[in-house]
């Protein structure tokens, strides 16, 4: 009985996780835009998940051009709204829009960042 009790109650905490907040794996993909003096297969950048709210870096992760790659994030039951930047080594610089992450099942783990923009030194 008392291993029972346990079982049931480490499977409530467990599942509990996934819905009420914790850690989270996400997967990000997206493309950096080429320089006219790099080619694709040259470009490689610093890929950060950086917090709208506090400007706090979560995560980070070198990346080339085309890039597909897990994240690790502390997520909640309300959204959290994040933002990757990607700081290249020839000194470029680029941004993803808003994404919101949350640990509730109706949102999505993978995000599709697209092409990301070229901010202005």
């Amino acid at each position: 009985m008392k291993k029972t009790l346990t079982a049931a109650l480490s499977a409530l905490m467990v599942s509990g996780c996934s819905t009420v907040g914790g850690d989270m794996v996400i997967r990000v993909s997206g493309s950096i835009p080429s320089s006219s003096t790099t080619s694709q297969q040259e470009t490689v950048c610093q890929l950060e998940m950086i917090s709208v709210e506090t400007g706090e870096i979560f995560n980070s992760k070198d990346v080339r051009s085309e890039f597909s790659t897990m994240m690790m994030v502390v997520s909640g039951k309300k959204p959290k709204h994040y933002y990757f930047s990607a700081k290249c080594r020839d000194g470029r610089l680029f941004r993803s829009e808003d994404v919101a992450v949350s640990s509730r099942r109706s949102r999505s783990r993978t995000f599709d960042l697209g092409s990301l923009t070229e901010e202005s030194p």
